[in-house]
């Protein structure tokens, strides 16, 4: 097979056809970043080369949706308390960036100008509103209003649909690959919400958005969506990020799914990346590549993020083991 650039594999993917290789993405800490690069002083195209990746993220907040909550600062850290908006009267607190300022669209245009030339895909975080609304409310004011004020959800979720599909208009023709939106509305155990509320509120008002975006997009959450990834899969997202390994079984979903969107994550994050040794590290590699690897549409990554406490050895191993072990045709 034609060897292809890091950005023709991530799209191959996404596009659900099998590259050259699989390919390897992440949302990465800092501190992981510095720690690989064994200082303080790099750019990012640089760390993306050391480590392997095949996708380089933006990581400015511009383009993420205001959350209105208080927060408390307790030895150097930002902790989220309660949501703000309770009531309607508290919608006048929601206050956005204005979407159709040409300059908020510079900082992103000097990143792409920057990193155009390279082969890495480019792409950048966003949040449509699912788990906003819920930060935004608190969970228990959030929770009370489905029961007996509906329509201050609807109002929440109006805003945040109006002010996204507004930046996705705009970021459509900056030059990025793709984008990831952030939308944690699982527990391992489930979803937090009924799918009924799912389908009657949320999914209208995000579909907006998705019909929006002319990029490819990945869905991201945390838990077990698998109660829901049929309606989910309604917005006609490329992506599924990060399959959690501690509630959804990657080879199920893919068995079931694998046709329809790219698969994205599931390496282990509370074990093999943060306490296990290198072997189990490059193990779980293995195994994620076997369960979703074959007839392409996955791209390996981490069950989230790589956060400040994984183990750099456990990193680079997992960055060698996709190098080693995910080339088309796959011989596992």
């Amino acid at each position: 097979m034609k060897k292809m650039t890091s950005r023709e594999r991530i799209l191959a993917a996404l596009a659900l056809n099998e590259p050259d290789q699989i390919p390897f993405a992440d949302d990465v800490d800092p501190a992981v970043r510095a720690m690989v690069m064994e200082s303080e002083q790099y750019s990012d195209i640089k760390f993306c080369r050391k480590l392997g990746l095949d996708a380089i993220d933006y990581r400015g907040k511009e383009y993420w949706s205001p959350l209105f909550y208080k927060t408390v600062i307790k030895n150097g850290y930002e902790f989220q308390l309660d949501g703000m908006i309770k009531r309607e009267r508290d919608l006048n607190l929601m206050i956005f960036p204005d979407s159709s300022d040409a300059s908020l669209y510079d900082p992103i245009k000097r990143y792409v100008d920057k990193y155009a030339g390279e082969d890495l895909a480019i792409f950048l975080y966003m949040a449509w509103g699912m788990d906003c609304v819920i930060s935004s409310m608190g969970f228990e004011a959030f929770s009370e209003a489905l029961y007996d004020n509906r329509k201050l959800v609807e109002n929440i979720l109006d805003r945040y649909t109006e002010w996204n599909s507004a930046i996705v208009d705009r970021l459509n023709s900056v030059g990025i690959d793709f984008i990831i939106t952030y939308n944690n509305i699982a527990f391992n155990s489930g979803p937090l919400f009924s799918p009924q509320v799912l389908r009657e509120i949320f999914l209208p008002k995000i579909k907006l958005v998705a019909d929006a975006c002319k990029i490819p997009w990945v869905f991201h959450s945390d838990g077990n969506i698998s109660p829901i990834l049929e309606d989910l899969l309604t917005l006609r997202m490329n992506g599924i990020h990060p399959v959690d390994p501690l509630s959804m079984d990657l080879r199920k979903i893919k068995k079931r799914y694998g046709e329809r969107v790219c698969l994205w994550g599931n390496v282990d994050l509370s074990y093999a990346l943060t306490r296990g040794t290198t072997a189990e590290a490059e193990a779980e590699v293995i195994r994620c590549i076997k369960s979703a690897g074959p007839g392409g549409g996955y791209i390996l990554g981490s069950a989230n993020c790589l956060p400040g406490y994984v183990k750099k050895d456990n990193v680079l191993a997992m960055a060698g083991a996709v190098k080693k072990y995910g080339k088309y045709p796959l011989k596992l």
